[in-house]
């Protein structure tokens, strides 16, 4: 037998999906309204009283609002007699989460992620070729020696390195690549792939080669200098590290 509900009254799983509706529009208006007035990170936002009366919203829907932007990144929240939801600057993990998050769905493997660096990063060598300034390639130059220095500590490496690709796509002037790049190397990190120091001194032979090019402002040499750095890393991944990259990406994996 069928259950019947009185017309013109929502079931509790209607409710929600109208709530969840409009939390997401009212996410949007406040991202309209950070955006509009430039507030500037580390502003603080419209109190929950302001809030609700500028998008005429229940406190429910705008905490739902609030809470989804927090995840983006786009919000922070502080405790306290001063605290509140301030606007903040969203940062590239935030994109390495939502790609991690839709592709463990996807069943991707972290191959496909270095795959993918393999087409994308030419492209950024190349911008970054076109668009650098003396002052940024010095700060290649800084980096590079700095990686010389530390081949023999891992740790230390890896941090210079990803200030190294940061450097890269800060070069470009494409805001996209400045989140992209990291965020792709931070999902392949999560495999456990830790290059020895001949595999890293190798990658540093390769990070100058890109330098050169960029120094030049040879577009076309930058693309290959990156082409010849990323399939030398996916062939040294699948004949060294084949567990590590068969994984599937985990959202659970980002912390």
């Amino acid at each position: 037998m069928k259950n019947f509900e009185p017309k013109g009254i929502l079931s509790p799983s209607q409710t929600g999906r109208i709530r969840e509706k409009g939390a997401l529009k009212v996410a949007r208006e406040i991202v309209g309204h950070i955006r509009d007035e430039r507030i500037p990170a580390g502003q603080k936002y419209l109190s929950e009283a302001e809030a609700i009366e500028r998008h005429q919203v229940a406190r429910g829907t705008l905490r739902e609002a609030l809470r989804y932007l927090q995840i983006q990144g786009v919000l922070e929240i502080r405790p306290g007699p001063n605290g509140g939801h301030f606007v903040a600057q969203p940062r590239w993990e935030s994109l390495a989460s939502t790609i991690a998050l839709l592709l463990q769905f996807s069943e991707a493997s972290i191959e496909s992620i270095i795959e993918a660096r393999g087409a994308i990063d030419p492209g950024m060598a190349s911008l970054a070729a076109a668009n650098a300034t003396p002052e940024e390639v010095e700060e290649l130059d800084r980096l590079l020696s700095l990686l010389k220095a530390s081949l023999g500590d891992y740790d230390t490496y890896y941090e210079l390195y990803m200030d190294f690709w940061d450097q890269l796509s800060l070069m470009t002037r494409n805001p996209l690549f400045m989140f992209l790049s990291p965020a792709l190397r931070r999902i392949t990190w999560t495999a456990g792939i830790r290059p020895n120091e001949v595999q890293r001194e190798q990658a540093l032979g390769g990070l100058r080669s890109i330098r050169n090019a960029v120094y030049a402002r040879d577009e076309a040499r930058a693309f290959k200098a990156m082409k010849l750095l990323e399939a030398s890393y996916i062939s040294t991944t699948r004949s060294e590290y084949p567990r590590e990259i068969a994984k599937t990406i985990s959202w659970s994996d980002f912390r």
